[in-house]
């Protein structure tokens, strides 16, 4: 956005560029488009743990390092250096400081000079060494074609070519390296362009940004000296390409007998004094490619002027603007899947939704929630590709939901409407409200919040491996000789991981565990789209089961509402049946069941039958006095034919029974919702 509010940055009208951002701890590369005067942003990619530092971390593991423990003893010298408790973590901190500054040297030199003194055993080892440009640029270059293939991943998914792109903006300090400078546009084939300060276009930018909102501002004038308890709500647009700009606002209190004036700092406008109302709009007139500054006075009848904070209106006339900011990824909300132990992924917003963004969505409880019982539900948001599964992406916020917070028992079927609200720093709020209780729970949760612990890192990367080893046996017994391949692949690269974690201290200082641990998520997500073809079988084959059974049902006991949302389901089976979508045709079975399951909760012998098997099994409950009461209840209930009191006292004996048996009827709960 600095680049494009330059003064010579005429020629970037209706264009698009890729903006190159790599800074010290962060890699960020974003589509950007300009048409009349909006900047937006297209699309974006990133690694929020490389950078700059990683180019210093690499300068002393691969060229400082080895030199120090040729002339010196060390044994295992990297993890001391690494580990927070490391016996030389203090000189982790001085070799990359001393990296940095050889860095910095090699973009203007051809060499630069290290020197160095380090304890060994009690005695001074004297480090001295000349790193050369090319040894650099050697350590690099496999981090810097990542970034570009980063680009070429934006590229190819907004189907571009690179002869569409006027060129690649440079930003942030670590493009000031010759190699990544020249390796870039000869990887991308498309014009390096340097002309900004990379130290600062960020902060520019930022300034810019700011000042391209649209300004909303409400203001309680100062009562001390002014009794009459005036708001002022002001709403403009602070950056526009037009040669006008409507200014309204919104006065709220008492204004009988006020004026108001607006004028130019310059003297090119006034509106002089005009009776202040409710509402006033004024048509601002602009100088073209300037600042044009306004004074907004509100005076008494007296004509003394009403202090207040609101006294400059500044509009940018000229100037690009920008969209807003953009989510980087999906996010979704995590449910559970009626009748099996595992969970769908529904979209929440999508990715490179501007923000601030807000939508609503209603869920029901999928097990009855006992008052003061230490059972939970949970509303998990987490982020990635809704395509993938709950454990390839990445976790945001958890909402729980205990039995010690709810006013009575929320029953299964329960609906809770859940509210995500997004700020433009991508805080995210999270508000369910209980339909049961008449409660609401809210919490908000930062997205850079994150940690990451080795130990249990490692076991989840060897569950993966378990899962790749029995996949593979599978697809070897279904002659699946292509998904075998595949697989054989992903296990080469989960054994790679495995030993890199290995190596990881638990108190590491460096980001590698979050690398890792990004990693294992891209793997897990490989894993599950290469076995989808396979869920998508099985899928089909339950959902023509579930089908037909819900299809006999709604005939025989459905009411209207139900045969019409049956009719609906069907109309869509062509496309989902014919995807290999395993999440869609799963998502209708569950429409499905859901349908069946709410026509036989009114048939009397289902209640009955599911009465009596209860009581077959209640020497296994957990509460057998509850139990007792329940049943005995239950069969008056019957006997009363209250058939909706029934359905209550069957929850509740359900969950009396060992989670075993009552996993064993509805499917281990995750969430808790559905």
């Amino acid at each position: 956005l600095a680049y494009a509010n330059k003064d010579s940055s005429e020629d970037l009208k209706n264009s698009q560029w890729i903006v190159y951002d790599l800074g010290g701890g962060t890699f960020d590369v974003a589509l950007v488009k300009i048409v009349e005067g909006d900047l937006t942003v297209i699309d974006h990619e990133g690694d929020n743990y490389f950078g700059g530092t990683d180019f210093d971390s690499t300068i002393v593991e691969k060229l400082i390092v080895p030199k120090l423990e040729s002339i010196g003893s060390y044994s295992n010298l990297i993890a001391e250096l690494k580990s927070g408790s490391g016996r030389y973590e203090k000189d982790w901190y001085r070799l990359l400081y001393i990296a940095e500054e050889a860095k910095i040297e090699l973009s203007s030199d051809k060499s630069a000079e290290i020197e160095y003194e380090m304890e060994d055993n009690g005695d001074e080892v004297e480090l001295a060494i000349t790193i050369t440009r090319s040894q650099f640029d050697e350590v690099i270059k496999d981090k810097v074609t990542e970034t570009a293939n980063m680009m070429k991943k934006i590229i190819t998914r907004q189907s571009l070519q690179p002869k569409d792109l006027k060129f690649v903006l440079m930003v942030g300090g670590s493009t000031f390296i010759p190699f990544v400078r020249t390796h870039i546009e000869e990887l991308m084939n498309i014009p390096v362009n340097t002309d900004i300060d990379p130290t600062n276009a960020i902060v520019v930018g930022a300034s810019w940004y700011a000042g391209s909102k649209q300004r909303v501002t409400e203001i309680q004038t100062d009562s001390r000296e002014n009794t009459s308890g005036i708001k002022v709500r002001a709403n403009y647009e602070k950056s526009t390409q037009e040669l006008e700009e409507m200014f309204s606002a919104k006065i709220e209190g008492d204004i009988s007998n006020m004026t108001y004036r607006i004028h130019s700092l310059d003297g090119s406008y006034d509106s002089n004094v005009k009776p202040l109302q409710s509402r006033i709009l004024e048509d601002l007139p602009l100088r073209e490619g300037e600042f044009n500054l306004f004074e907004f006075r509100i005076m008494d009848d007296r004509g003394n002027a009403v202090p207040h904070n609101y006294e400059q209106i500044q509009i940018a006339q000229g100037r690009y603007s920008v969209a807003g900011q953009m989510l980087p990824d999906e996010l979704i909300l995590v449910t559970d899947v009626v009748g099996t132990s595992d969970t769908k992924l529904e979209r929440i917003f999508d990715k490179n939704a501007i923000l601030p963004t807000r939508t609503k969505k209603t869920v029901e409880v999928g097990k009855t929630l006992i008052k003061d019982s230490n059972d939970n539900l949970k509303v998990i948001v987490v982020e990635g590709p809704s395509s993938g599964h709950y454990l390839s992406n990445k976790p945001i916020g958890t909402l729980e939901i205990n039995g010690e917070m709810i006013a009575r028992d929320l029953l299964r079927g329960t609906e809770i409407d859940l509210t995500f609200e997004l700020s433009e720093s991508r805080d995210i709020t999270i508000s369910a409200y209980l339909n049961g209780t008449g409660q609401e729970f809210s919490q908000v949760f930062n997205p850079k919040e994150r940690d990451v612990n080795p130990s249990e890192l490692g076991g989840q990367i060897i569950d993966l491996e378990n899962r790749i080893t029995e996949e593979k046996e599978e697809a070897a017994r279904n002659n699946n000789h292509t998904m075998e391949k595949g697989l054989s692949e992903l296990q080469g690269q989960i054994q790679g991981l495995i030993l890199e974690v290995g190596k990881v201290s638990e108190d590491s200082v460096t980001d590698e565990k979050f690398q890792l641990e990004d990693k294992k998520r891209a793997i897990a997500a490989e894993i599950y789209q290469l076995t989808s073809s396979k869920r998508a079988d099985s899928a089909r084959t339950s959902y023509k089961e579930t089908r037909d059974a819900a299809s006999k049902l709604v005939k025989e006991h459905g009411n209207d509402q139900e045969r019409h949302h049956l009719r609906e389901i069907l109309a869509r089976e062509e496309a989902f049946l014919n995807s290999n979508n395993p999440d869609m045709i799963e998502s209708a079975e569950d429409e499905l069941y859901t349908l069946k399951y709410q026509i036989l909760m009114r048939a009397p012998a289902f209640l009955v039958s599911q009465f009596e098997h209860l009581i077959e099994s209640r020497i296994s409950m957990n509460d057998q006095e509850q139990a007792n009461i329940l049943i005995q209840n239950g069969r008056s209930l019957i006997d009363q034919e209250s058939w909706e009191d029934l359905r209550i006292v069957i929850g509740r004996l359900w969950d009396l029974m060992p989670d075993v048996d009552r996993d064993s009827e509805t499917g281990r709960m995750f969430t808790g919702i559905v």
